[in-house]
């Protein structure tokens, strides 16, 4: 663990509020870097680094207390069936180093870097339609291998935590608990939901026969450092939290998105404005709430105004 971690999260535990950044791969897709089909954004280290770079940066520049390494598609998940197998080491290298240059050409040294961990594999698609990721199997042997490879870079590439991003299919999430739950390196879990209506309950974001309840249920049982809800609607988060505060008494995160995807690209419709995210977020911080972001489709302007939170 860091000493600049260690700083922080004494400073979090003293009533601090803290800023994350908002989505990466998003905004990599609004300055430009290329999508791909069925890995999204798994390879732009390579194909649009200085991009990368500069937008973490840009998230720094707006107040971000910790940035995300753009790795959410670049496991052995997404890349391994590609022409990118043979990459996928070096991939996640420059995906670190994009985040370290960033932390220093800003001089912020206080900034952490997160290590993203997803269970996400690679879209695949079926008669003109993406397939849901509940449908696509994945071994357990297969899920604990490349979770192992994403946790060994990151813990000897400098980051200062990992992020489980988008927790939601049980199948997957157990293995992924289970292989960082021994890591060196501290461990923060934001989970996923939706709701079909207001009248319905509250579901896993990708399976809707899991309560939300249960996955979060399965994660307090591993004592992270902190929980949250991400990639979920604004309208979600307040309920979600309530959930999660049940199960879970340690710091709380909470980072919504905006808009939906459409593979392989964002779809910036009704995108949250600053304003409102504010106001929600004032709202999730009489709520407990600590740590403070955006997720898919919402950029540094996002995190310019959550930084009034500090």
């Amino acid at each position: 663990m860091s000493n600049r971690y260690k700083n922080f999260y004494e400073k979090i535990h003293k009533n601090r509020n803290a800023i994350l950044d908002s989505g990466v791969s998003t905004e990599l897709e609004r300055q430009g870097a290329p999508m791909n089909d069925t890995q999204w954004s798994g390879r732009v280290s390579i194909d649009a680094f200085d991009i990368l770079v500069n937008t973490h940066k840009a998230y720094i520049d707006a107040g971000a207390d910790i940035i995300t390494v753009n790795s959410y598609a670049s496991s052995r998940l997404v890349l391994g069936d590609s022409i990118n197998e043979a990459l996928i080491e070096k991939i996640n290298k420059r995906n670190i180093e994009a985040a370290l240059e960033a932390r220093s050409k800003t001089g912020a040294n206080e900034v952490l870097i997160a290590g993203s961990i997803s269970h996400q594999v690679a879209w695949q698609h079926l008669n003109g339609q993406v397939k849901q990721q509940i449908d696509i199997p994945v071994s357990t042997v297969d899920l604990t291998f490349a979770f192992t490879e994403m946790r060994n870079l990151f813990e000897l590439g400098g980051v200062d935590l990992l992020l489980l991003e988008m927790m939601s299919i049980p199948s997957r999430t157990t293995p992924l608990y289970d292989c960082v739950s021994n890591s060196t390196l501290p461990v923060w879990c934001g989970l996923s939901a939706k709701r079909q209506n207001h009248k319905s309950q509250i579901t896993s974001f990708h399976d809707e026969k899991v309560l939300f309840k249960d996955n979060v249920k399965a994660a307090a049982l591993y004592n992270f450092d902190v929980m949250g809800v991400m990639h979920t609607s604004v309208d979600l988060i307040s309920d979600c939290t309530s959930i999660i505060k049940e199960f879970y008494k340690g710091p709380l995160m909470a980072y919504p998105d905006s808009g939906y995807f459409q593979a392989p690209n964002w779809q910036f419709v009704d995108i949250i404005t600053p304003q409102n995210l504010f106001n929600f977020a004032k709202i999730w911080r009489t709520e407990g709430v600590k740590i403070f972001g955006g997720c898919c489709g919402l950029g540094p302007e996002h995190t310019s105004i959550l930084s009034q939170l500090k």
